[in-house]
């Protein structure tokens, strides 16, 4: 084979590779990004103790002795975390395969594994929250670490489509960081509401002990310090990552109140939290999607 087949090859082959990277990314972020809906319908319909230990699901057997309603849940959603390490580790050896002048993409490689990991700590979390009889605080982390993971991959997602940061000056990526952590905050303010709110998982599960107007009017002050800095930030950068975002937040608002005033109904908080996901995941694109412009003279 001479240079001039050898090089076309070699390029197709190279592009094959970013494809299949891509593809495992993508569903890598999708089922994270799908594990925070299960979850949530784990602790809205009750099922948090479907399994009442971990990591058998009864002290006899890894699986439910009877499969009603609420073991069949949430042995369900334990079963997704072998989903997911599956869709890890093709992410994992998909990165690997990516080369840069003949080597591996330490970046993609690092992203990848880091990961990787949040799986099986997922899984632990998931585990103590059982033991703890559905702490609300342990159930917060857990939704925290599934957010963290998203984040992660939205940039793996990024590097992969080899998408370029969009040059803004330094007071729109400050604005854009600043965007992001708030939107971090209202995440992390949500959870106590919902730690304070009815939908604990099950009918025993502790509560945390705020007043339910209170953390729910902290959340939502959050949310609206959200669309300030957004405001900010849009007339910073004029990036499309924060038109997106600004879109999904007040589309996220709108539901929060809604379920709110309505007395959180059940079908209103699941899709109060399939908006943490995306808002989560368009956060991280306007982190990830803006960089500080050089300027040169």
């Amino acid at each position: 084979m001479d240079v001039l087949t050898a090089e076309p090859t070699q390029t197709a082959a190279e592009e094959r590779r970013w494809r299949t990277l891509r593809g495992w990314a993508i569903g890598s972020l999708a089922g994270n990004m799908g594990l925070i809906l299960t979850g949530a319908l784990v602790r809205l319909t009750k099922s948090g103790l479907g399994c009442p230990t971990w990591p058998k699901c009864t002290n006899q057997s890894l699986i439910p002795d009877s499969f009603g309603l609420h073991p069949a849940i949430e042995f369900g959603n334990r079963l997704l975390t072998f989903a997911l390490i599956a869709l890890a580790i093709g992410t994992f050896w998909a990165a690997l395969r990516v080369r840069d002048n003949g080597r591996p993409r330490r970046d993609l490689v690092l992203i990848a594994f880091w990961a990787a990991l949040g799986i099986p700590a997922q899984a632990v979390i998931g585990g103590i929250t059982v033991l703890t009889q559905l702490n609300p605080y342990v159930v917060a982390g857990h939704l925290l670490v599934s957010v963290a993971l998203v984040v992660v991959l939205v940039l793996l997602v990024r590097r992969a489509k080899r998408l370029e940061p969009q040059p803004v000056s330094a007071a729109g990526q400050l604005w854009a960081r600043i965007t992001f952590w708030l939107v971090m905050l209202s995440v992390v303010l949500g959870t106590l509401v919902t730690g304070s709110a009815p939908h604990g998982g099950d009918d025993e599960a502790a509560r945390t002990g705020f007043t339910l107007e209170v953390v729910a009017k902290a959340h939502a002050w959050s949310v609206w310090a959200v669309i300030i800095a957004l405001a900010i930030a849009w007339w910073l950068t004029r990036s499309r990552a924060t038109a997106w975002l600004a879109l999904a937040v007040v589309a996220q608002g709108l539901v929060g109140y809604l379920q709110y005033f309505n007395g959180l109904p059940i079908w209103i908080v699941a899709l109060h939290m399939i908006g943490v996901s995306v808002v989560s995941a368009l956060a991280a694109n306007l982190l990830w999607g803006v960089r500080r412009e050089v300027t040169t003279r």
